[in-house]
């Protein structure tokens, strides 16, 4: 038992560490990262708020105004309502719903944070892809990637090294290529 608490412990150590990496995005500016990280904190408050969504498995990332919803949900209604409250959020431009319908165990949700983990190391690994462009999601398996990217190669890399991850089941490439006109 002590042996698996010090390995949870040090894999969420390393998710926040690589979360850490991963907040100074070259592609967006300044007040984007700031409005996005207020359009998130509205739309978890929110989603803690409602009884028919359980906030605490639902993981709401905001990029250049649009949510990714990713995480697990126990019904449908609850997936489609995580997203009605996204769409309700003032300044929402999007919102890509990709929570799965299920049930998530301890063991589902330390293998979805090791791949997530593995995935972000991948990326940082390698020189062409800046890790703070880009973040990770894993539900249930299921990679997502979210951010902003210089190009297609870049964008397909990321997703061929996700791709190649142990444990992956599949990806949501949600990777946008250049710099935002704003």
């Amino acid at each position: 038992m002590k042996r698996i608490f010090v390995v949870v412990a040090g894999s969420l150590v390393g998710v926040a560490l690589l979360a850490l990496l991963g907040c100074a995005s070259s592609m967006t500016t300044k007040d984007t990262r700031h409005a996005d990280s207020g359009i998130t904190s509205v739309v978890q408050a929110s989603l803690a708020a409602n009884d028919k969504v359980k906030a605490k498995e639902v993981n709401v990332q905001t990029r250049e105004g649009v949510v990714y919803l990713t995480g697990v949900v126990d019904t449908e209604d609850a997936r489609l309502e995580a997203a009605r409250v996204a769409w309700r959020t003032e300044h929402v431009e999007g919102v890509v719903n990709d929570l799965t319908v299920g049930e998530r165990t301890v063991g589902s949700w330390l293998d979805d944070v090791m791949i997530s983990s593995k995935v972000k190391s991948k990326l940082i690994a390698n020189s062409d892809i800046k890790p703070g462009d880009i973040d990770v999601g894993s539900s249930q398996g299921v990679v997502t990637l979210i951010g902003r990217v210089s190009s297609e190669k870049i964008k397909s890399e990321a997703e061929s090294i996700a791709r190649g991850t142990r444990g992956v089941k599949d990806v949501h490439n949600e990777l946008l290529v250049g710099k935002a006109n704003y």
